[in-house]
């Protein structure tokens, strides 16, 4: 055999068997409990929250409710975090005035 011929199909014996492992390599779809397991580690983890800052009233989902509960508050790391704080009369609900006067301190 030529040396042409053997470089070739060892190159080529390579690339099959480099697609194969690739192909065996994937990883498989998380299971259901995997995936919410997932969804609430991304909800305490800070850099996966969507907000940072209180941000404007009108921007909260559940403002136009008239207040905020600690759910509408999940998704906005610095309202979740403050809420206790920000919650002054402690009904579990944070009104337009008291997310004002919270958010200017």
């Amino acid at each position: 055999m030529k040396l042409r011929q053997i470089v070739s199909m060892n190159l080529l014996l390579a690339s099959a068997l480099g697609f194969a492992g690739a192909a065996f390599a994937q990883e498989t779809p998380p299971t259901s409990d995997q995936a919410k397991q997932e969804m609430n580690e991304q909800k305490t983890d800070p850099l996966m929250m969507q907000g940072s800052s209180g941000g404007e009233w009108s921007t909260i989902k559940g403002h136009d409710k008239g207040y905020l509960t600690k759910d509408d508050a999940q998704p906005n790391s610095w309202l979740a975090h403050n809420f206790a704080n920000c919650d002054k009369d402690r009904d579990g609900k944070i009104t337009e005035k008291e997310y004002m006067k919270c958010q200017s301190h």
